[in-house]
């Protein structure tokens, strides 16, 4: 029996809990994760070579895969490549590599691993089932700020009319930047949000 294989193509931003739940996705299907790096060389900079700090966001991305894919137990199979044109190279190898279906991920209406418009065109004319993971909305630092401040300032004026206790004065600042990092669990991630395409 052939062993199922999930795409999972990236050209920049790992995130370690993205990378983790694409891992998760595979062990759920039994799958082994293929994940493909691409570094994106316009055509007409192929002579000028590429970009150091690409290639090392390909490395670490195609390295964390690996560290993460071992830890969970699941079969790993990294490529990376050099192209100008993603969606086309992704189409050509998920054919290639025989790939049963490929992961992608979005926040709101943007992109994750790949960029909007290269994950709108997949959507869009994809050949094999596409996984599409919605991600919660990051919350806005400079939002986190405002809100921090705006009750610091509501609790020092309750402070100033002595309507709060002692206790409450000592709110801890970090409190709301803490809020910013906490999404759900992986697992209720995958079971609410994933979406199968045939």
């Amino acid at each position: 029996m052939k062993a199922t294989r999930l795409l999972l193509p990236f050209i920049h931003g790992v995130e370690m809990r993205i990378l983790e739940y694409g891992v998760l996705m595979a062990k759920s299907h039994d799958a082994t994760i293929v994940p493909l790096s691409f570094i994106y060389v316009p055509e007409k900079q192929w002579g000028k070579g590429t970009r150091l700090e690409h290639i090392q966001q390909s490395k670490d991305f195609l390295e964390a895969i690996r560290v993460i894919a071992a830890r969970h137990n699941v079969p790993v199979e990294r490529y990376e490549v050099e192209t100008g044109d993603v969606v086309r190279s992704i189409e050509i190898l998920t054919e290639q590599l025989a790939c049963d279906g490929m992961i992608l991920f979005v926040r709101g209406s943007d992109g994750v691993l790949l960029n909007t418009p290269e994950v709108a065109l997949l959507i869009k004319q994809a050949a094999c089932p596409l996984y599409l993971i919605r991600l919660p909305a990051r919350r806005s630092r400079r939002l986190a700020q405002q809100l921090r401040d705006l009750l610091l300032h509501w609790f020092s004026d309750k402070s100033k009319q002595g309507e709060i206790s002692e206790q409450t004065q000592l709110f801890p600042t970090g409190v709301v930047e803490q809020e910013e990092i906490i999404s759900p669990d992986s697992a209720s991630l995958l079971s609410s949000h994933q979406q199968g395409l045939d």
